[in-house]
């Protein structure tokens, strides 16, 4: 791999004060090492001293200042040029990359840092941002004017109880579609994916239509649109995480709301708390119309890991552990590795695995699988990192995989030798085992 790279002062921009060509191998180092060796050369073809210039920044022909983190063939191939600022020093890389971490507060405790819990932004979620105070009762207001603070704080709580096996649906839906849902998408839903979830969980009836369910994400998206920093035209109308939970909070209402008088029953939503309106939703739609189907998922995967298939994932550890690190777009020093699922997906694509023996809906399955220990959705934990996998998660995914593979291909050997195989496989497909004599 060559990349050729322009060199000019730090501020200069995308200017070209001196050209040098970088042979890389494979393309497997970091984009620091390309500031770092540049300025090297610029110095040996200046008669300097090897330290004289201090990369500052690496940017694209474009301008944009990339994370000095990227593994270099990740992003680019052979040929392709890139711009290097630099400076007397003695500092290397002051040049800030969106989403470039800040020194964050600490706060210390007899047993080192303190950390705050994962699930901190849920405790913080705020209710009122999201549109949920305007769906508490006036009625009910009318009698307490104090309900409305702990309407949304129980509510919060309702979203709290629930919110593992409400992380996993919106894993399982986000992905699920036609043949246009790609890698992208994944961390968003479309209203397409919304109306999938909305069929399923039998949500409509006794009144309400699903068109009605529609406005429930129609109110969502935008909010959803500031928590990424590009939009474009397919992430503008879909919502996150967060849009989801406020969006069943919001369909809970509407479908209470739309229940007046049918069947003879006297409607009681207007003296109804939102909190006991979500837990019904959850309890009459998503309990037993979506739930048992991850829950069966779970389970048979759960019951296939046995002592013998433990012991071969433990045997092959240190190559599983290997085959991750090389999916990684980026390589931080004395960082856990805990690599994107998307950026996994790329390599499984490549590996002729992804959109060839499976698809992305299945690939759904298999993340939640790989995150969760528990077959009910009931006990199902909130992920801090839901779609980051580490060596553990990687471990269960490819166990995961196997079993899906093991099912649609139809094999009649036993499951752990097929393990052995699709270990193999992945392992050569990673460039970290050879073929023997190779």
């Amino acid at each position: 791999m060559r990349i050729t790279v322009h060199l000019a002062p730090f501020g200069a921009g995308v200017e070209k004060e001196h050209t040098v060509e970088l042979f890389c191998g494979i393309g497997s180092q970091i984009l620091q090492w390309v500031g770092y060796t540049a300025c090297a050369r610029l110095a040996y073809a200046r008669g300097e001293v090897m330290n004289r210039y201090v990369p500052q920044s690496v940017m694209t022909p474009e301008g944009e200042v990339l994370d000095i983190h990227i593994v270099l063939n990740e992003m680019f191939k052979s040929g392709d040029k890139l711009f290097v600022e630099y400076s007397d020093g003695p500092i290397a890389y002051k040049a800030r990359w969106e989403g470039r971490p800040r020194t964050p507060p600490f706060q210390w405790g007899a047993a080192g840092e303190v950390l705050p819990p994962h699930d901190q932004w849920l405790r913080d979620f705020d209710g009122s941002a999201w549109g949920l105070d305007k769906l508490v009762e006036p009625a009910l207001l009318q009698q307490n004017p104090n309900l409305l603070e702990r309407d949304l704080q129980e509510t919060r709580d309702v979203l709290l109880q629930w919110a593992g096996a409400l992380q996993a649906i919106f894993t399982i839906y986000q992905l699920q579609g036609e043949a246009d849902v790609t890698v992208e998408h994944i961390t968003r839903m479309n209203i397409q994916q919304f109306r999938h979830f909305i069929s399923n969980a039998k949500v409509a009836g006794g009144g309400f239509s699903a068109e009605k369910a529609d406005e429930s994400f129609a109110a969502m998206a935008p909010l959803c649109r500031g928590s990424s920093a590009k939009m474009d035209s397919n992430t503008s109308a879909t919502i996150t995480l967060v849009g989801f939970l406020a969006a069943l909070a919001h369909l809970a209402h509407a479908r209470a709301a739309a229940a007046t008088g049918v069947g003879g029953v006297p409607n009681t939503a207007a003296y109804t708390q939102l909190a006991t309106k979500l837990e019904s939703l959850i309890h009459t739609c998503l309990e037993p119309n979506i739930m048992p189907e991850i829950a069966r998922r779970m389970s048979k995967k759960r019951t296939a890991l046995t002592p013998g298939a433990v012991a071969l994932l433990q045997k092959g550890r240190r190559l599983t552990e290997h085959s991750l690190n090389t999916c990684q777009l980026k390589r931080v020093k004395a960082a856990a590795v805990r690599v994107d699922l998307r950026y996994v997906c790329n390599h499984l694509i490549k590996w002729r695995l992804l959109n060839k023996e499976f698809n992305l809906p299945d690939l759904a399955y298999m993340s939640v699988f790989a995150k969760q220990t528990s077959d009910q959705p009931s006990q199902f934990v909130l992920q801090p990192h839901p779609i980051d996998l580490d060596y553990d998660d990687f471990e269960r995914l490819l166990f995961a995989m196997t079993c899906n593979l093991h099912q649609q291909r139809k094999r009649k050997e036993p499951l752990e030798e097929y393990l052995g195989e699709i270990m193999d496989f992945v392992y050569k497909k990673a460039g970290v085992l050879q073929e023997a004599g190779g």
